[in-house]
């Protein structure tokens, strides 16, 4: 590269705020500020208080031994796989090391991480998004210089060994990198560790159940005094809208220095519940005091909610209760997961405003702050396990249980204590007709239970009628479907699961055809509203407990999308709302908004139905058909060359291997036109079935994006497609070519090049047939009448022309058929088999495969 080159690059690297880092580029959050106003949210009271740690970090390579550093900022996140170190120094003074304990708090990492100060590795993060937090010792912190905080960050997403795995349908971009704050919490030598607050709610009544973790970790003293040791454990509540105020002892007990204390008290109350309507939100402090004097002060927020499943209906606080909820992928345009506290406020305040009462967070974990918000603003949380569509065997092995075990035990252990959750789900894509998949859910099911007051919840892509033990909420997935199209299934379902367990977890409908004169036309904004429309008169009118529109705003994905409609930055146009946040930009927004307000309805126009079919189809079919009858009239050579192909493959191969006169002008032309035709046909298949889901399925079992991204980019762009298409048939036919040359080196007779160019193009020759097919073809496939028997044809007809190409080969060979058959099956099974078994070791593909062709039914 020249200087020049190099220096512009580096410009343009500076100007979009990006830091390249060999095959790794970072992402970073301008003007990004710490919320450290919100005590409630960082826990800040009159003795704690939070050092951050974001801003400027130090990054290398850990294979680098010359350790050539870069600076980023933290949040931030970078595009890529690698093993990174990331290095922050800061300093603690004398007095703060003495008066406080240390803890540093990870609000998201990802993935997986060893995490050292000054050298000494304190806690190793197994892999995961969920927030962390670990306590720094104190002989190992430097007051008189700076401390070092090092981070060795891996990130590599696997088909079987990380949670999320690594192919997702439709689901949010996946990044490695520091993404959210990262910040020290100072606390009391003599302080409340731990905190979880649990509660049952009924008629104004709260019983709150308090299970606390006292630590004494002041050595300042060298004897304990029993009498000088005696702590008093208190809970004030304080509801900000009320201005109600009360003050709760809920024990007194010593303990010793270096020791620590299990506190559990319960107290009962009279309470406000929290409803969507009124989110009614106490302050609630645990203090610790000694006689009169404030030794510690935790901050928690608690709402009072008690969301049920009985009488074949939700009930919250005992009131009848529909869900009327979204799916929303944390996510922002250009900025991925990295938002700001101001765009985390607007993403939930819009959901609210549209009318939604629940929201499901997907593809990702939530930062902590946006459960906040769903408790500040009145919307019901659902947070779940990132794991989506995992392989039945996947799901029995051992190993992946225990990765799901710890995961969801750091998963419970930071989230448990926000009240706005209401159900805690396993992910999605499982099959009910699997019994692997039933016994993991179970299994795991139980666990949350165990741990947890949280309902549990997962959603099939596949129903049918077996029980599912250890799951509350049976949540089923819609794509492009209509929920009246399959009302008596649905109906079925009910009856058989109870109308309070079974609720659509996500319905989805993709825009891939953008505006249009109505909802007519399928995969449309006005197709996208009126769908949502009829989800919503359907659980009116049928009274389900609930359901998920998929989603709340377009978001960006790591592969890119076939039935979403192809763009270069992966973007799933399947929301309600923009990327860009105009909520006023679609018809379904305001459609949506408008049912759930109870308004005027939105008038969504019927339109009249467009041809969807290429006209490029028709025209490139004419000009072969017209190139193909000027060949065929340039002369009689052609004319017998191909009548001998044809019919008499077998003289027409001998002749070419007796060195008989061919026209190579003839025969260049012919392997333009085949591989024409081939790329109409090809073109013509690709765009059938570009918004068929089962088939991007199939291509992201491989795991690939370059592999979906380029059939995507061919499925919607047939001009091109047949361009390209024709090139690489062009280019695969010299290469076959090459292949049948090399190949007559392992016989006696004597083969040229020229002789190997004639049989394999010839061969061929038959696809001139199918010019009227594809001319046709996308408009038979759309009639859906015959598209098996065609699919059979295609596959016999392909066999045809390896048949004819095989014949040719023994034929110039001049030896035994079988051999050629023989070898040649055996070439093609080292290629086909070779590629399959690659991406099998790598990213599981006859697992993945199996799993899509089940999913295929969404009511198996």
């Amino acid at each position: 590269m020249g200087k020049s080159k190099f220096f512009t690059l580096l410009i343009l690297c500076l100007l979009i705020n990006k830091t390249s880092f060999s095959q790794i580029i970072f992402k970073e959050l301008p003007k990004y500020e710490f919320n450290s106003s919100d005590s409630l949210f960082f826990d800040i009271s009159p003795t704690r208080s939070v050092i951050t740690l974001n801003g400027t970090w130090k990054v290398y390579a850990a294979d680098d031994e010359d350790k050539n550093k870069v600076t980023i900022q933290v949040p931030s996140y970078f595009k890529g796989n690698g093993e990174l170190i990331f290095e922050k120094s800061f300093p603690i003074d004398e007095r703060t090391l003495i008066n406080n304990k240390i803890r540093i708090y990870f609000l998201g990492l990802n993935y997986s991480a060893d995490i050292s100060v000054n050298k000494s590795i304190l806690y190793r993060h197994t892999g995961g998004e969920y927030p962390f937090y670990i306590d720094i010792p104190k002989d190992i912190i430097n007051t008189k210089k700076n401390n070092l905080l090092s981070i060795k960050l891996n990130y590599k997403l696997d088909s079987e060994n990380t949670i999320p795995l690594k192919q997702r349908f439709l689901l949010p971009q996946n990044f490695g990198g520091m993404l959210r704050d990262v910040f020290i919490h100072l606390e009391p030598n003599i302080s409340i560790s731990e905190s979880y607050i649990n509660y049952s709610f009924n008629n104004g009544r709260a019983r709150v159940s308090f299970n606390t973790k006292i630590s004494n970790k002041d050595f300042r003293k060298n004897v304990d005094s029993t009498e000088e040791n005696v702590y008093t454990l208190k809970a004030t509540f304080y509801n900000p809208e009320i201005e109600s105020y009360s003050e709760h002892n809920l024990a007194s007990f010593s303990i010793p220095i270096n020791k620590e204390k299990d506190v559990n008290a319960s107290i009962d109350i009279n309470a406000f519940g929290w409803t969507p309507q009124v989110p009614s939100t106490y302050v609630v402090n645990l203090e610790l005091w000694k006689k009169d004097i404030l030794v510690d002060r935790s901050k928690k927020a608690l709402s009072f909610l008690s969301l049920t499943t009985s009488n074949d209906e939700f009930r919250l606080n005992g009131n009848s209760f529909q869900l009327s909820g979204v799916t929303y992928a944390a996510q922002v345009k250009d900025n991925g997961p990295l938002l700001t506290y101001e765009q985390m406020d607007r993403d939930i305040k819009l959901i609210k405003e549209t009318g939604f009462n629940s929201v499901r967070f997907i593809g990702n974990l939530p930062h902590p702050y946006l459960l906040r918000l769903c408790e500040k603003y009145g919307l019901l949380a659902f947070i779940e396990l990132p794991i989506y569509s995992a392989p039945e065997d996947l799901t029995d092995e051992q190993n992946f249980k225990d990765r799901t075990k710890n995961y969801l035990s750091s998963f419970l252990k930071f989230y448990k204590n926000y009240s706005a959750v209401a159900a805690i789900g396993l992910g999605g894509g499982y099959l009910s007709n699997s019994q692997l998949h039933l016994n993991y859910l179970s299994e795991f099911g139980s666990f949350i239970k165990k741990h947890s007051h949280f309902l549990t919840y997962a959603s099939f892509a596949s129903l049918s009628n077996v029980n599912i033990d250890n799951i509350d909420l049976v949540g089923l997935e819609l794509f492009n479907k209509n929920i009246k199209d399959y009302q008596e299934d649905f109906t079925k379902l009910e009856e058989f699961f109870g109308k309070n367990r079974i609720f659509i977890s996500a319905s989805t409908y993709t825009v891939s055809g953008g505006s249009s004169n109505g909802y007519s036309n399928p995969y449309s904004y006005e197709a996208q509203a009126k769908y949502f429309k009829d989800l919503i008169e359907y659980a009116d009118s049928s009274s389900i407990p609930g359901y998920f529109i998929n989603s709340m705003f377009d978001y960006r994905g790591d592969y890119a999308s076939l039935t979403a409609g192809f763009n270069t930055e992966n973007v799933y146009t399947i929301g309600i709302v923009n990327e860009e946040r105009n909520a006023g930009s679609r018809l379904s927004y305001k459609v949506i908004s408008a049912k759930l307000h109870n308004t005027e309805d939105i008038t969504i126009p019927v339109g009249s139905k467009r041809d969807n079919a290429p006209m490029i189809f028709i025209v490139f079919g004419i000009f072969l058909a017209i190139l193909l009858g000027v060949l065929v009239n340039s002369g009689r050579k052609f004319r017998e060359d191909s009548s001998r192909a044809l019919l008499r493959p077998y003289n027409f191969y001998a002749d070419v291997r007796d060195q008989r006169i061919m026209s190579g002008y003839h025969t260049t032309l012919l392997a333009i036109v085949v591989s024409a035709i081939s790329a109409l046909l090809i073109s013509n298949l690709l765009f059938y079935l570009k918004e068929k889901p089962s088939f991007e399925r199939i291509l992201l079992s491989f795991g690939s994006p370059n592999l979906i991204k380029y059939i995507s980019y061919l499925a919607w762009n047939p001009v091109q497609s047949l361009f390209y298409l024709t090139i690489v048939t062009l280019v695969v036919l010299i290469i076959i070519t090459i292949i049948v040359k090399i190949g007559s080196l392992f016989v006696r007779n004597r083969v040229f090049i020229s002789s190997s160019y004639y049989i394999v193009i010839w061969a061929m020759l038959p696809l001139v047939l199918l010019i009227p097919l594809g001319i046709i073809l996308f408009r038979v496939l759309t009639a859906e009448a015959a598209n098996m028997y065609i699919l059979i044809g295609l596959i016999l007809f392909t066999l045809w022309i390896i048949y004819r190409l095989l014949k040719g080969i023994y034929v110039i060979y001049d030896v035994n058929a079988s051999s050629v058959y023989f070898y040649a099956s055996l070439l093609l099974f080292l290629f086909v088999g070779g590629l399959l078994f690659y991406y099998q070791i790598n990213n599981d593909l006859f697992d993945y495969l199996s799993l899509a062709f089940k999913q295929y039914n969404i009511f198996s």
